[in-house]
């Protein structure tokens, strides 16, 4: 073999290494990402048994709220049935503080 030919021989083995290490790369990526979708997909599916269930808990708490707004109101109306006062104004009564007291000078104490 004269040294061109060697040469050329060199180069073809070096692109077949070459193309060897791009093929096991690719591979690699492949079940790199193959592995990553898998994760993702089990990730998914807690995430939305999740929401199921915060979505159940939600209908569930919105239940008892209009159950409960239910007897406020009912309650509320048979306070003022008694001529009590109402749960609504009970709630916006303010208290103010007392006035200073004053002594036989006039002044403040």
């Amino acid at each position: 073999m004269d040294e061109r030919e060697l040469k050329r021989e060199r180069r073809k083995q070096s692109n077949r290494e070459s193309a060897r290490r791009s093929r096991l790369r690719k591979q690699q990526e492949c079940e790199e990402l193959s592995q990553k979708v898998s994760e993702l997909t089990a990730a998914n599916g807690t995430l939305r048994s999740e929401l199921d269930q915060l979505k159940k808990d939600c209908k569930t708490m919105e239940t008892e709220n209009k159950q409960l707004m239910g007897k406020i109101l009912s309650h509320d109306d048979k306070m003022q049935q008694s001529e009590g006062p109402s749960v609504v104004t009970t709630l916006s009564i303010q208290v103010e503080a007392p006035e200073p007291h004053q002594g036989g000078d006039g002044k403040a104490s």
